[in-house]
This record gives C-alpha cells, sequence and structure tokens, in this order.
C-alpha cells in the first residue's frame, strides 16, 4: 500500500508566488490549464505531488535526482541537506585543490619518488566515481 503525500494548498500558492510566477505561467510550465491551478491553490482538487516537486524542481528549489534529496537551490547558492551553503567560487576551489592533488601525485611518481607519490591522497578524476578510482588503484 503506498502512502499518497498530501500537498498543502497554501504551500503550493506560496511556492508558485515565491517563484514569481503568475497562475497562467505556472499552468504552462507544468503543462495544466490556469483553472487547475486554481483549484489545487483552493482546495477544489487535490495537488498530484509530482506537480509540487516539478514546481520546485522548475524553480531552482530542488534538485531532480535522489542522489539530491535534500539539496536545494536558493539564489545563487547551492545548500546540504544539513544546511550548509556552497556558492560557485567555493566549489571551484574545491575543485582546484582536487587538481592539484592530482598534480602533485603525478609529480612525484614521476620524479620516482613513488614512495611520496602513494602519500598523496587519490582523488577521482572528473566523472570518476569514488568507486572506479579504487579500481583502477587509485590512479586519477
Amino acid at each position: 500500500m503506498s502512502r499518497r503525500k498530501w500537498i498543502d494548498p497554501h504551500h503550493f500558492a506560496d511556492l508558485r508566488k515565491q517563484s514569481g510566477l503568475t497562475r497562467a505561467e505556472a499552468a504552462e510550465e507544468l503543462n495544466v490549464t490556469p483553472r487547475t491551478i486554481q483549484n489545487w491553490e483552493t482546495g477544489g482538487a487535490r495537488i498530484p505531488w509530482m506537480a509540487y516537486r516539478m514546481l520546485r524542481i522548475l524553480r531552482g528549489f530542488a534538485l531532480p535526482c535522489s542522489a539530491w534529496e535534500g539539496w536545494e537551490l536558493r539564489g545563487h547558492k547551492l545548500f546540504s541537506p544539513t544546511g550548509r551553503a556552497f556558492d560557485a567560487v567555493w566549489l571551484l576551489n574545491v575543485e582546484n585543490v582536487f587538481s592539484q592533488a592530482r598534480l602533485w601525485r603525478q609529480m612525484y611518481a614521476a620524479s620516482g619518488r613513488q614512495k611520496t607519490a602513494s602519500t598523496v591522497v587519490p582523488f577521482p578524476a572528473p566523472g570518476v566515481s569514488e568507486t572506479q578510482a579504487k579500481r583502477a588503484g587509485g590512479r586519477a
């Protein structure tokens, strides 16, 4: 027996308004009529969970994959499920640290200092999962 999620009409209306959408614009985004949006917001019809979720995704308040559950985009920041904010500059700096660690590892390995190279923490290359990097012996 599946449990259906009840979406409060006021929460749906608040989400639409926070998104800066009129009923007509929300209807177009969700491929329904403006009358349907009105019915949802006034409690005249039950709001489908996927319509609510899609509005959150389309407006940048949620991310579309289960791996991102709990993560949110607000303004120009990505918020983790614990509430920590990340902006683009911070995330770019993290990527730079990973790239630098990969280069150090390569430099140590090329210099014949294999023992030193093995002490540098292996970071996966972009597009390589941590599991794939481990299978490759930490060489990313």
